[in-house]
């Protein structure tokens, strides 16, 4: 939403198989930096849902929810929303506008593989990812197998969700279609506690769609050769309720959002030996629209408030990956990265634009199997401006031979540009802006160990501390309205603890996880130590966040069982209060030669609990949602 986010960058703020579950996190962890991958188990289990709605269950991430389908952002490592980085299939999707992602436009449906790079390891797949990266993988492979799926939800607040899936996988050509539609009248009840006395109401004007479909192709035309192309194309409509301080203020308020973009890809592969070439080429696409209209009352025609935004953005990316293996066990891997960004607004004096060109060079050692160590070079020419050189050096060692007993640690330097709005928003944009340097060390130790069939354990222990310099800010100027500067020095440190059991007992399949975070961020400038706010916490970034999820199953029947727990998180007034959230399903399997049928019941805040994740915004109490699924496979 480019007007209710001007200040965007402010410091306040598969294999199937029966009687079986693939138990997937594929974490390596014999790398030098801190990267996981999305437990397939539970991308499943919130295959309607959007990507925010899963990081938010089951990631250490924090996610700034402005209310069931409307604007989420994400909080990465005590960092603002820009700060973290979103790429699908290697190519950033951030907006060149905002410079963050509203990951309530991403359905989980549409990929195969999520997965996160923690702080400076980032630096592995793109910069400017000061708290981390999100990345977004689509894998169709050609091993002759080939499935139709059909999902059909129904929930609470007259909402429905329809998935859908055509997948073909030859020995030379592999397409993979999917579809995602997800509707909600979005009218729950909820307690208006910025009223006084509190009162129940109903939500209204809440209402939202979203429509979309992906579609992958993959030629192969010998075992050396792959041409692919990716397009994503989504369309959206959202209704935007007001917040629960303003329901009885002025008129009858009219606001609402909607928009369409076109995300596309076409890649070349070349692989021989020890050797392998890639070269990409993207073209994204958006149009948005945001309109706001106030009255004095509702049956007024005097208009106090009215916004009508309209916002295009195009980009064209180019990458080019050379990667290879060296004499005495160094690995190379060097890059070329060309993007240019290009914005027609009515909020900007004319059209705007940007050109980013990028080079990195990452060598990898192994030394007898136990040690390893990395060193990453990237940088970039932002326009006519040479950033300074981000590095990236980390080590793992495996402590114990005959034990998966591994420390590792990583320092970097990584800097990340001004958004469009930053510089050019009218009023209030800044054209001086710097960009801000984030300076991160990190070390963690992990252990695996697979005791029997029945029990395995991966346990892993983290710290992190990281210094960011030229923070942007929007603070009040003299022309009564915002402006953003560089003022801020934030320095953001924690500790990240995750631990996961699974195993089998005879037919009885199960899985345990919990993952705790640690997160202090506050303003270190002198401005913040002159007025004595610089040990507060960072309005909106919680302490203490934790999640866990345990999962059974026994003859096609299975449970799982969410929690989510937020700490008390600062705003520009009083705190917001911690809250539990609990998300129940239980569902059954039947496997067929041909067909696969799965039925499923979930219970959202199963307590009932009443909570805001921003402030004055409303969220849903317990909801109720019917799963059915069909996939027939050859």
């Amino acid at each position: 939403m480019f007007v209710q986010n001007t200040h965007g960058q402010m410091i306040f703020d598969t294999l199937l198989l029966k009687e079986f579950e693939v138990f997937a996190t594929k974490n390596d962890y014999t790398q030098t930096i801190k990267k996981t991958t999305i437990d397939t188990l539970i991308k499943s289990d919130l295959s309607n849902l959007d990507l925010g709605e899963l990081l938010a269950a089951y990631t250490p991430i924090f996610i700034k929810s402005y209310g069931r389908g409307a604007l989420a952002t994400a909080s990465f490592r005590g960092t603002g929303a820009s700060h973290t980085q979103v790429l699908w299939n290697d190519f950033q999707i951030n907006s060149p506008m905002l410079g963050q992602v509203d990951f309530s436009q991403i359905p989980n449906a549409f990929f195969d593989e999520i997965e996160l790079y923690y702080g400076g390891g980032s630096l592995m797949k793109t910069s400017g990812a000061l708290g981390g990266s999100v990345a977004l993988k689509n894998k169709a492979s050609l091993n002759n197998h080939s499935q139709i799926m059909l999902e059909q939800s129904f929930g609470s607040f007259q909402s429905v969700a329809t998935n859908a899936r055509i997948l073909f996988n030859g020995k030379k050509i592999a397409s993979d279609t999917r579809f995602s539609y997800q509707a909600s009248e979005n009218d729950f009840d909820y307690m208006n506690t910025a009223v006084i006395p509190s009162e129940e109401m109903t939500q209204t004007n809440a209402a939202f769609t979203n429509t979309g479909f992906t579609q992958q192709f993959i030629y192969a035309p010998s075992e050396k050769h792959q041409i692919s192309f990716n397009t994503w194309n989504q369309w959206h409509e959202r209704d935007i309720p007001p917040i629960m301080s303003n329901v009885y203020k002025g008129g009858d308020p009219q606001e609402k959002q909607n928009g369409f973009f076109s995300r596309n890809i076409l890649g070349w592969n070349y692989s021989k030996n020890q050797h392998q070439i890639e070269v990409k080429g993207a073209y994204l696409f958006e149009d948005q629209n945001y309109y706001l209209k106030t009255t004095t009352n509702a049956d007024s025609a005097d208009v106090v408030t009215l916004i009508d935004s309209e916002n295009n953005t195009q980009s064209v990316a180019i990458k080019s990956r050379y990667e290879t293996v060296l004499q005495k066990g160094f690995g190379l891997t060097v890059g070329l990265d060309i993007d240019f960004e290009s914005v027609n607004s009515n909020n900007y004096h004319g059209k705007k634009d940007r050109k980013t060109y990028g080079l990195y060079a990452n060598l990898l050692k192994s030394i007898r199997d136990r040690l390893k160590f990395n060193l990453l070079i990237r940088s970039e020419i932002v326009d006519s401006d040479f950033l300074p050189v981000m590095p990236l050096f980390g080590i793992n060692y495996q402590l114990l031979k005959k034990e998966n007993l591994f420390i590792r640690a990583s320092v970097s330097r990584n800097y990340h540009q001004p958004s469009l709005n930053d510089l050019y928003w009218y009023p209030g944009g800044n054209e001086a802006l710097q960009p801000e340097e984030g300076l991160e060390t990190e070390g963690g130790i992990n252990f695996i160990k697979t005791f029997s069939d029945q029990f395995s354990l991966n346990a892993d222990l983290g710290i992190y501390a990281s210094l960011i310099d030229n923070w942007i800010q929007w603070v009040p100027s003299d022309f009564r309205y915002w402006s953003p500067e560089n003022i801020a020095e934030v320095f953001a440190r924690g500790i990240e603890f995750s631990a996961h059991v699974s195993g089998s007992i005879k037919k009885f399949n199960y899985k345990v996880f919990a993952e705790y975070a640690f997160t202090k961020t506050t303003n270190e400038s002198e401005q913040a130590t002159e007025n004595g706010t610089s040990a507060t916490q960072l309005v909106y970034i919680p302490i203490h966040s934790a999640n866990g999820f345990m999962y059974g199953s026994y003859g096609g029947y299975y449970v799982s069982w969410g929690v989510n727990y937020i700490g008390e998180r600062l705003t520009n007034k009083k705190p917001l209060p911690a809250y539990v959230l609990n998300n129940v399903s239980v569902g059954k399997r039947w496997s067929g030669k041909r067909m696969d049928v799965e039925a499923q019941f979930k219970v959202n805040n199963l307590l009932n609990v009443d909570y805001q994740a921003i402030q004055w915004r409303a969220m849903p109490g317990r909801n109720f949602e019917i799963n059915i699924q069909l996939k027939l496979k050859k």
